[in-house]
């Protein structure tokens, strides 16, 4: 018994050193891993700080407005970046008259709403205006893949098709394909040139476009085919868009008119009624649920606007 007791002792021991042993060596080897990722990552951050420094030391003090004209380029909108910071302060002081002077609120307390509301209101119609940029070229692009085609086929060279398309063209299509083709003229390639496109105009189809364009300008296969091919599969994406578009107007509607509806019988009851009213706007707690009965109403339109929308 009393040697089978240390050997059992003995053993382990043994097991529990190499266990340890084992152990030691893995977090070594964990260890020296985690320092070659520590360099590594300390190399990456010293370059992107180099980069960002370049670009900084580049862009400068204009950065904001560079990114804020190059939003401008990307709509119909016929300002420039004065005459829209002019707008802006106009605005923001009309409004902030009317906080002070006709609402009666504090001008600590208007400031805010002053700074918010005209920047707030300037994203959403540059939004709008880049969506509805983007909407009319993606409608004029497949006839406009037409003409490119049909200059290709009587023999004319990449620009001028180019220039047929500037010439027949009109909106941001002739935009657009004007700044292709004066980067072709200055010497780049068509690659460089779509993929700029494809970067001004964001969509699919315009990724389709540039992509299938330029693998067939390098490569050297027909691009007359590719680009008629493509403007037909542009034409059947368009018709199935507005299938889906068709399909989900009756979600929309709902949309539209259950959120009317609350505000129409608040009118209605106003007008009949005007104090009926007064505690949703004289009372806190009527205050409380007024916000509460917007915020659902918002959320309950926003959910009906997600679910009737179809991406296609």
């Amino acid at each position: 018994m009393p040697m089978t007791l240390i050997l059992f002792v003995v053993g382990a021991v043994v097991f529990a050193g190499l266990t340890l042993s084992l152990l030691v060596q893995a977090d070594r080897q964990r260890r020296r891993h985690q320092a070659r990722l520590q360099r590594a990552r300390a190399d990456i951050v010293r370059a992107s700080a180099k980069t960002r420094q370049k670009s900084a030391a580049k862009g400068g003090k204009h950065s904001l407005s560079a990114r804020i004209e190059r939003h401008l380029e990307q709509t119909n909108l016929r300002t420039s970046l004065t005459e829209l910071m002019v707008q802006l302060s106009l605005g923001a002081l009309g409004l902030y008259a009317l906080c002070v002077l006709v609402l009666k609120l504090h001008p600590l307390v208007a400031l805010p709403l002053v700074i918010a509301l005209p920047v707030l209101a300037a994203i959403l119609v540059l939004r709008i205006a880049k969506a509805r940029y983007r909407a009319a070229f993606t409608a004029q692009l497949p006839e406009t893949l037409d003409v490119f085609a049909r200059g290709l086929r009587a023999g004319r060279p990449v620009s001028d098709s180019l220039a047929i398309v500037v010439e027949t063209a009109s909106g941001p299509v002739q935009r657009e394909f004007a700044r292709c083709h004066d980067e072709i003229c200055m010497g780049k390639t068509l690659a460089d040139s779509l993929e700029r496109l494809a970067r001004r105009v964001p969509t699919a189809e315009v990724s389709f476009f540039s992509v299938a364009t330029s693998l067939q300008a390098e490569t050297g296969g027909n691009l007359i085919e590719t680009m008629e091919c493509l403007a037909g599969q542009l034409r059947e994406r368009r018709k199935l868009r507005k299938k889906a578009r068709a399909l989900s107007s009756e979600a929309r509607a709902s949309a539209m008119i259950l959120a009317s509806l609350p505000f129409a019988v608040a009118l209605a009851l106003a007008i009949m009624n005007g104090a009926y009213l007064e505690p949703l706007y004289a009372d806190p707690r009527g205050r409380v649920m007024s916000i509460a009965a917007v915020s659902s109403i918002g959320l309950g339109v926003f959910m009906m606007a997600r679910m009737g929308k179809l991406d296609v």
